[in-house]
């Protein structure tokens, strides 16, 4: 391996993504000789090739808006986790499968650093076409990547680049003056709010070139490329609520079998998490859920409201991340299947021998839950949650071990061991996955359910 820091520093961004434009990293393994990594399959070929072959002259503006939308996303979660890709081009985008309405998700990440605010970069990263001025001088910062996307966004409804030439020389040259225009004829017939996007994208200036957010909230993009939204179905709000009541196995289970899912398992929660998804950061806002839950006119009691808002803002953050999002919502005809359930089950089966013991538990990787904050809150209380963060974060290994690893899991395994051997089999496994929530007690209910229990005590010892 001729880098294997600039190798080991692309398996480390790539585990900690989770968004629907950004293809998944599942595992990794080694053995003497090789390291493999198992990542989401892609079937549908690169957004490259699919210009080539479908769009010789450019994509009508819808098609090419739903594309550039998703770019976009992409590229504001990752500057809004503080990552810049760096080398941001068509042959970096793959679709999910063929179809026609399949996702792009952003691959290779080893070009892709982690940067500090207002600290610029240096490394000359990209590819002649795609790179913004700025890299080829040094000193640029995470904006660089919007410059590569408007470059795609140009080509997307033109089907040629801005800065041409034969070789790589000339077109750097071109690249380092940052002047382009729209050429007639083929530019002719395309809106003045699409030209008035590549503008913004292509401001050669970076310091006043707008960031991925902003460009997100372009009118044309929300005109054109916004997804129409997805009506929410009658049990979300208890699906949402009631996830908060399972069993810190059940959780667990869900979250793994969330991150494994393919696209076409979980598709029209992926249209709602777009829908909800305002911004485009790849996050959910407690203010976007409840705009969401209003305007589809499923106005829920202020007691349950206060449920749900706990339940997803567990960790203080405001936010519902995209695998969160996808393991609170699972329908259960979903994970209910016999070969799905198996399928979650084996995650965490490392021996094969049909039952999950917690030492297996133990073993269980980090990188099947990405989002190390929810599997705290999962296993955890409140007031061990960020511990139980830093123990993670400071492994190595990336492994379920520190303050956590022994009681806490023991406790999951015994609530859901029925017959009480200290294991979890397939069968029990089954039985917890089937188990319905109740609505939750919300916070004012509490008091005077411990008020009850503590009367009803009382009376028993007398």
């Amino acid at each position: 391996m001729k880098n294997p820091t600039r190798f080991q520093r692309e398996i480390n961004i790539a585990q900690k993504l989770d968004h629907p434009n950004v293809v998944r990293l599942y595992e990794t393994f080694k053995d003497a000789r090789k390291i493999y990594l198992v990542m989401e399959l892609c079937t549908g070929g690169e957004l490259f090739d699919r210009i080539v072959d479908e769009a010789p002259s450019g994509f009508d503006e819808a098609h090419a808006a739903k594309y550039i939308r998703q770019i976009l996303s992409a590229i504001c979660y990752l500057h809004a986790h503080r990552f810049a890709h760096r080398d941001v081009k068509p042959e970096n985008f793959l679709f999910h499968d063929p179809s026609a309405e399949s996702q792009l998700k952003i691959i290779d990440f080893g070009l892709a650093c982690q940067f500090e605010p207002g600290v610029k970069m240096s490394t000359k990263a990209g590819t002649a076409y795609y790179v913004a001025p700025e890299v080829l001088k040094g000193g640029y910062d995470e904006k660089c990547d919007v410059w590569s996307a408007g470059v795609i966004s140009f080509v997307l409804l033109c089907g040629f680049p801005p800065f041409a030439g034969d070789k790589d020389p000339e077109i750097l040259k071109k690249v380092k003056t940052g002047t382009f225009e729209f050429r007639s004829p083929e530019w002719d017939p395309i809106s003045q709010g699409a030209k008035n996007l590549i503008t913004q994208m292509l401001t050669f200036d970076p310091s006043i070139r707008p960031t991925a957010e902003v460009v997100l909230l372009s009118p044309w993009l929300k005109f054109k490329g916004t997804p129409k939204p997805a009506p929410l179905s009658k049990d979300f709000v208890t699906r949402l609520s009631g996830f908060r009541a399972f069993s810190k196995l059940k959780k667990v289970a869900l979250t793994a079998l969330a991150q494994q899912l393919p696209d076409e398992k979980i598709d029209g929660l992926q249209k709602t998490f777009r829908s909800l998804d305002k911004n485009g950061d790849g996050t959910l806002s407690v203010e976007e859920i409840r705009e969401a839950i209003v305007q589809q006119g499923l106005n829920p009691p202020k007691a349950l409201e206060d449920d749900i808002l706990q339940a997803i803002d567990c960790n203080g953050s405001g936010s519902l991340d995209y695998t969160e999002f996808l393991a609170a919502t699972l329908d259960q005809k979903v994970y209910m299947q016999r070969d799905v359930c198996w399928a979650a089950f084996r995650i965490f089966d490392l021996d094969g021998d049909g039952k999950i013991t917690r030492e297996e538990l133990g073993k269980a990787r980090a990188p099947l839950f990405r989002k190390t904050s929810f599997l705290a809150r999962a296993c955890c209380s409140e007031g061990e949650v960020w511990d139980c963060i830093a123990s993670l974060s400071s492994s190595r290994n990336l492994k379920l071990a520190g303050s956590f690893a022994t009681g806490k899991i023991e406790k999951m395994i015994e609530e859901v061991d029925k017959d009480g051997d200290g294991a979890v089999d397939f069968e029990e496994f089954c039985a917890m996955m089937s188990t319905k929530a109740s609505r939750p007690q919300s916070a004012a209910e509490a008091p005077a359910k411990r008020q009850r229990a503590k009367s009803s005590r009382g009376g028993q010892c007398s």
